[in-house]
């Protein structure tokens, strides 16, 4: 079942471009990954897995491995079973998905050398679940001295001379669920919706490459989002792309669409999660209904557009290797009273 899985799955996988590989991953590690014996993993290099180095020495990139497994229809293998651990939240009512709910968010940035170079400055985007009828409450930003407060900062980022920098809060968020009124909207969501794409693990540089999505049909959460704004635009149909992130979906930046619908509302529309609702069984179906905007009580958006990102760190003016870690959870207090 495995075996033979896996080797359908590397039939219709979209390999990284060699130009953009990095082969991360030790034979030992792959067959972690793929759940599989070192024969199957053979059998998969004789039928064109990508890898490099010796017979027996091979090494694999890890996106690959990750966007094979999680086609594979196993459902053994450890790409799989994570995925299904971490959207099991999709199988929920549309009441629990639209229920007021209360995050504590955690954003912290350091850089990645053991000493940090000159000049360092750290940047964080800044919740702003407002944009979508929430709230953020007790928000403090931390720098590397431990000096903490307030952030004064009143737009989408915070940026601090530091070589680390944090920022924490306690965010409320509360879904909605809007029928689409333009029928020209209506169309391209359900266009979209039968591109039958999926979602793959892509390196930085093909994350916004709209490109794939025509060309092999797979697609990032960003590409993704801008695919589906152009094809609005096009029609005249006002939209943007956002960034944020799922509470529940570890440390993914997330993207989707707002749209102005025919009723002067802005509405969101999220290509991606009508694909991941694919890979899960018993999901909700209005996350894959093209006829409606649900925007989950688990996204908290940025006032940032695919392309920018949530953090940066530079050293001597120059971009710098940095660690990244982002927690989102329950918060031990009452939701939004009248959210």
């Amino acid at each position: 079942m495995t075996a033979a899985g896996l080797c359908r799955g590397l039939d219709t996988l979209y390999a990284v471009p060699p130009e953009h590989r990095l082969d991360d991953v030790d034979r030992a590690s792959a067959r972690q990954v793929l759940g599989c014996d070192d024969h199957t993993l053979s059998t998969l290099l004789d039928r064109g897995l990508p890898a490099s180095g010796d017979p027996g020495e091979e090494r694999f990139d890890s996106r690959d491995l990750f966007n094979l497994a999680l086609y594979s229809g196993t459902g053994t293998t450890v790409p799989e079973q994570a995925f299904a651990y971490s959207l099991r939240w999709m199988r929920s009512s549309t009441e629990e998905l639209l229920a007021p709910r209360a995050s504590r968010f955690a954003l912290r940035i350091a850089c990645a050398a053991d000493t940090c170079g000159p000049r360092p400055t750290s940047t964080l985007a800044l919740p702003r679940p407002e944009r979508c009828g929430g709230a953020v409450r007790d928000l403090t930003v931390e720098d590397a001295d431990g000096t903490a407060g307030p952030s004064g900062d009143p737009g989408d980022t915070v940026t601090r001379t530091a070589s680390q920098l944090a920022v924490t809060a306690t965010v409320h968020t509360r879904g909605e669920l809007a029928e689409l009124r333009s029928p020209e909207l209506r169309a391209i969501a359900a266009e979209f919706a039968a591109m039958d794409l999926r979602w793959v693990k892509l390196p930085e540089a093909l994350q916004n490459d709209v490109d794939l999505v025509t060309t092999h049909g797979v697609a990032s959460c960003d590409s993704a989002s801008r695919y589906l704004a152009q094809l609005c635009r096009r029609a005249g149909i006002p939209a943007v792309t956002r960034i944020g992130w799922v509470v529940g979906m570890l440390d993914l930046v997330h993207a989707w669409v707002e749209v102005e619908d025919a009723d002067g509302a802005t509405k969101v529309i999220d290509p991606v999660f009508a694909l991941f609702s694919a890979t899960v069984r018993d999901t909700n179906p209005l996350l894959r209904d093209p006829a409606v905007a649900l925007r989950t009580n688990r996204l908290i958006p940025t006032g940032l557009s695919t392309g920018r990102a949530v953090a940066e760190h530079r050293c001597a003016d120059e971009p710098t290797a940095a660690r990244l870690t982002t927690k989102i959870l329950p918060a031990p207090t009452r939701p939004q009273e009248g959210s």
